[in-house]
């Protein structure tokens, strides 16, 4: 199997230029969803794949990695033929997220693989396993390559990783690096800000969402409100992706009526994240009487049970960032630790010592691909 087919979310040169060319940048920073840039791994054809190849060779199938390594070395091309230097960060969690899992037990529950095309359980089990192995060597190999940060967080989801690295500049943050998200989970749309950039790839479309244009794609409708209100917005039209239920009835259209007034109810979103992070009260005003229903429904559903501001805490990257911060747990300290010594190491190891030690566990990948990471 061929490494573009598992991995196959490749922008085209002419979508990394346009981006360059918007802060005319010499250093490009790429964010790579790793499970969501890697989903036609779950297909039907490259399960069988994976499975058939590890029952075949004494080596288990690394094919996810190689495909990694062929996609990190077409950037690295890509860079060197335009004088742009070129780095990655790798984000992907394992496990359930406890803290989401602590506020909604439903959170992503409809993403639960099940039978996997009626396979036979010995089967399932070798490609979960193999699924698995790839994973810890993309992470182990991974952080040995220069220029590559692969962060994997046991039991807390990692999509807020580009936001929290950028926001709290842990990476270059200055304007003289551009930085892409590639991901097509639309709660990325949060990264979207100066200097930072989605690329989108469904199987028909490749696109880049600017900053500026987040509440018009979420809303599908032209409007004025900020992009930093989209998580409020998420809180309550829900996000179906993740399981997040949002107030019944009250859709994307809806939400735009009601916007002026609920703003008004709840101030700005600094002041909406310090309220739903100190577990105060949402509202700083409420009418006694509200002639909007829809708005009455928001409201209802926040005074009988906080579902926005669980809601709130479910998909906003911000309040995320916050609760890492400032943990209160023992877990939220090590997920801490875990991106701070990712982050801080630029160790690598170079090209003559990596080859030979993946070779050893079956790692054959093609001529040269790896060499060009060294560039």
């Amino acid at each position: 199997m061929h490494p573009s087919s598992l991995l196959s979310y490749y922008p085209t040169y002419a979508i990394l230029d346009e981006i360059a060319s918007y802060g005319n940048y010499k250093k490009l920073n790429i964010f790579i969803d790793l499970k969501n840039t890697l989903q036609t791994t779950y297909m039907e054809h490259a399960i069988v794949n994976i499975v058939e190849s590890s029952k075949s060779t004494k080596y288990m199938d690394t094919s996810i990695f190689s495909s990694l390594v062929s996609f990190l070395s077409f950037h690295k091309i890509y860079g060197m033929k335009r004088g742009i230097d070129i780095s990655f960060v790798i984000f992907f969690e394992s496990g359930d997220s406890f803290y989401h899992k602590n506020i909604s037990k439903q959170y992503k529950i409809s993403r639960k693989i099940d039978n996997l095309y009626g396979l036979a359980r010995e089967d399932r089990d070798l490609f979960f396993n193999v699924l698995q192995a790839n994973f810890k060597l993309i992470e182990n190999a991974g952080n040995k390559l220069p220029k590559v940060k692969v962060i994997r967080l046991p039991n807390l989801e990692a999509d807020f990783i580009p936001y929290y690295l950028l926001r709290r500049k842990l990476v270059p943050y200055d304007g003289s690096v551009g930085h892409i998200v590639y991901s097509n989970d639309h709660d990325m749309h949060q990264c979207a800000a100066k200097d930072c950039y989605i690329f989108s790839k469904s199987a028909k479309t490749k696109r880049i969402i600017r900053p500026g244009s987040i509440m018009e794609l979420f809303l599908k409708k032209p409007n004025d409100i900020p992009d930093y209100y989209l998580p409020l917005a998420m809180a309550v039209v829900g996000d179906t992706g993740d399981d997040v239920e949002g107030v019944k009835g009250v859709g994307p259209s809806r939400f735009l009526e009601i916007f002026p007034q609920l703003k008004a109810m709840t101030g700005n979103m600094r002041t909406i994240y310090q309220n739903v992070e100190n577990n105060q009260d949402l509202f700083l005003t409420v009418p006694s009487t509200i002639q909007n229903k829809h708005l009455k429904k928001v409201v209802n559903s926040e005074l009988k049970n906080k579902k926005i501001s669980n809601n709130l805490k479910l998909v906003s990257f911000e309040l995320i960032s916050r609760a890492l911060d400032n943990p209160i747990k023992t877990e939220m300290i090590k997920k801490r630790r875990i991106i701070e010594d990712v982050i801080s190491n630029n160790n690598f190891y170079p090209a003559e010592s990596l080859k030979p030690a993946l070779e050893q566990i079956g790692v054959f990948l093609e001529e040269s691909s790896i060499d060009f990471l060294y560039i």
